[in-house]
């Protein structure tokens, strides 16, 4: 049996030679490619965010509706606000974000304060 290759054993048992238009169209497909997942991924993202504040913000905002409700016209007169701008304002509003529960360290570089 003869160990050398024919030339069509070799076309497609041998890579080809790349060129450097090859490697940048192979690049660019790979950017690309990465981009779109980029962007099906924060669309997802955005999607499922609103939709957790459809289905869940309604509560704060019922609830900051409801606080500013109670307030006299003078107390919304205080923090520039009207009743008819009420439910502008809580349309508007942004939720503050929820505090963490974990306490804050101090830096390990900071010495603890000595009991006096």
């Amino acid at each position: 049996m003869d160990a050398r290759l024919t030339r069509a054993e070799a076309a497609y048992l041998l890579p080809l030679p790349v060129s450097p238009a090859l490697e940048r169209a192979r690049a660019l497909r790979l950017e690309a490619a990465a981009a779109y997942q980029a962007g099906l991924t924060e669309g997802a993202r955005q999607l499922l965010a609103r939709l957790g504040d459809a289905l869940f913000g309604w509560a704060a905002r019922a609830r900051a509706r409801a606080e500013l409700g109670a307030l006299t016209d003078r107390e919304l007169a205080d923090i520039g606000l009207s009743r008819g701008e009420i439910e502008r304002a809580v349309a508007v509003a942004k939720p503050a974000p929820a505090a963490t529960s974990r306490p804050t360290r101090r830096p390990a570089s900071v010495p603890m304060p000595r009991p006096a």
